[in-house]
């Protein structure tokens, strides 16, 4: 058995995952003990009418191919093309799977194979709860409620695929599990579950492509990731440069909706589409925030991920546009210092050698430098997410104390300090400003009058750059046309690009072919949908 799935396809085996007992007296459990097997069957899912037989209605995709199998009444599922029999949905997909690849050793048929368009394994979940209500019908009424509540938040949690807006939850491991310690996807492990992000020589690879992040979109996420206690999310947007393998992200873009608000998160959506895509830029990553926990990837952080790398991917190796995730840690009191921990994180697809089939996460290092300057949009984008936050039970009071005699407000300078434009004028207009509107009167002005003072700073700034652009314009494109000259000629210097023998490189080439090569998604101009609607639970989607 891998990953509670059948080594080949002769024998009926069914999914066995562990058992999750209700919380109840040692009575009620003996009461219920003997019905509490995690085995299930098609069979059992189609006795349930759960799911119900049809020609067509399941469909397989691997490696480019789509196979198609009718569910029979009997829970036996027949293959469309080849009209074959299979006792269990393990047996076809590993059919299924062998035919593409020869050396497939095992195909695990809930998580891959889809009913009507959705995946099996929300199916079984949907039975387990089903039996498991059934199951405490006898015990008394407040014993019920407690066991029905528990069992639904441990099955939410089980169900989630993107990252919760909850991370205060407190199912939310503290410490974090090394990769190789991640069990099978059928032993009912909390996808809260922390994981650390493995390093490139670790196995014996480089890393495939280099990251730069403007201080102006750390400035934002972070301050973003500081207004409140619960999680938070955003999109990264800049450019991707296949010559050099370089990805830059030039601004961060706060996602400002609420959960079922569709009508606001569409708006929201494509004023940050037409935000980027006007300044030509394309969508490159995504970050969110653990407000209390370490910067490292849950199992549903790294599921979400792996997914965004698919989306924005582009249809063509050539067009390959790499993804990355960013998770911010503003308030780990485990930590000694005061600065926000940033971590940049990317999924190598797991290649199916793992027991669970989750991707690695892999610890992208990054570089950032010192704005010279800010621009309006920044500033106005900083008043959006306090105005947006300031009236919600989680937005932290910067008044309170964080830590010792440290308060919020003297604990967000000094994570924000190091991201402030080397402009010393702007420098301390810009602290007032963020200051005064995060913490009325402790700027000693008013937020309206700190705010027409910064824009004027910056306003003069901007028109003496202008100026100065206008007067060196001409000698500036005869240098970069020299430059672009000498790169072409010269290709890339040996100590900018690290040299690396053929076994330890990873191309972007080679990325974008393990990132189902065979699939057609849109390239990297649309979103990829991380409004907070999509966080909510529903086990058939």
């Amino acid at each position: 058995m891998v990953n509670g799935c059948e080594m080949n396809g002769g024998a009926a085996t069914a999914v066995v995952v562990a058992a999750v007992e209700p919380s109840t007296s040692a009575r009620s459990k003996r009461r219920v003990r003997g019905n509490t097997s995690r085995t299930v069957t098609l069979q059992m899912l189609l006795d349930t009418r759960i799911l119900e037989p049809g020609d067509s209605v399941l469909s397989l995709e691997y490696m480019g191919q789509r196979f198609e199998g009718d569910l029979l009444p009997d829970g036996k599922i027949r293959s469309v093309e080849t009209l074959n029999e299979y006792a269990s949905p393990s047996a076809w997909a590993y059919n299924c799977k062998s035919i593409i690849n020869k050396i497939k050793k095992a195909g695990c048929g809930w998580s891959s194979i889809r009913y009507k368009g959705k995946k099996l394994d929300a199916y079984k979940h949907a039975y387990f709860r089903k039996r498991e209500s059934s199951n405490v019908e006898s015990i008394k009424h407040n014993t019920i409620q407690e066991d029905m509540e528990s069992n639904d938040m441990k099955y939410k949690t089980q169900n989630e695929i993107l990252p919760s807006t909850s991370p205060n939850d407190s199912s939310i491991a503290k410490e974090p599990i090394k990769f190789s310690e991640i069990r099978s996807r059928s032993s009912n492990q909390n996808l809260n579950t922390l994981v650390e992000c493995t390093n490139w020589s670790y196995i014996n690879k480089v890393q495939p492509f280099y990251v730069n992040i403007s201080a102006n979109a750390t400035l934002l996420l972070d301050f973003h990731c500081h207004l409140t206690s619960s999680e938070v999310v955003g999109y990264l947007a800049g450019y991707w440069d296949f010559p050099t393998q370089t990805l830059t992200i030039k601004n961060a873009y706060p996602f400002r909706s609420r959960l079922h608000d569709t009508e606001l998160t569409s708006l929201i959506e494509e004023e940050i589409r037409n935000t980027f895509t006007a300044k030509n830029m394309v969508l490159v990553g995504w970050y969110h925030s653990h407000p209390e926990t370490i910067a490292t990837p849950t199992l549903k952080d790294i599921e979400a991920q792996l997914d965004y790398e698919v989306q924005i991917k582009g249809p063509t190796v050539e067009s390959y546009i790499p993804c990355v995730g960013i998770i911010c840690s503003p308030y780990d009191k485990g930590k000694s210092t005061f600065d926000s921990t940033i971590t940049c994180y990317w999924v190598l697809p797991s290649f199916e050698n793992e027991i669970h089939n989750y991707g690695r996460p892999m610890n992208m290092n990054f570089t950032t430098k010192p704005e010279k300057s800010l621009s309006l949009d920044i500033v106005m984008a900083l008043k959006k997410c306090v105005d947006f936050n300031k009236y919600d039970p989680d937005f932290i009071n910067f008044k309170n104390k964080y830590k010792n005699d440290v308060t919020y407000l003297e604990k967000l300078k000094i994570s924000l300090t190091d991201k402030f434009p080397e402009d010393d004028t702007i420098h301390k207009s810009l602290w007032n400003f963020l200051s005064e509107i995060v913490c009325t009167g402790s700027s000693g002005d008013s937020a309206k009058n700190n705010l027409q003072h910064l824009i004027s700073i910056i306003s003069s700034r901007q028109l003496l750059l202008s100026t100065s652009c206008f007067q060196t314009h001409s000698s500036l494109s005869e240098h970069l046309e020299s430059h672009l000259k000498s790169c072409n000629a010269n290709n890339l210097a040996s100590n900018e690009m690290p040299t690396t023998s053929d076994a330890s490189k990873i191309t972007s080439e080679s990325i974008a072919s393990s990132l189902f090569n065979d699939l057609d998604f849109s390239k990297a101009m649309s979103l990829i949908g991380l409004s907070p609607s999509r966080y909510q639970t529903n086990p058939l989607k």
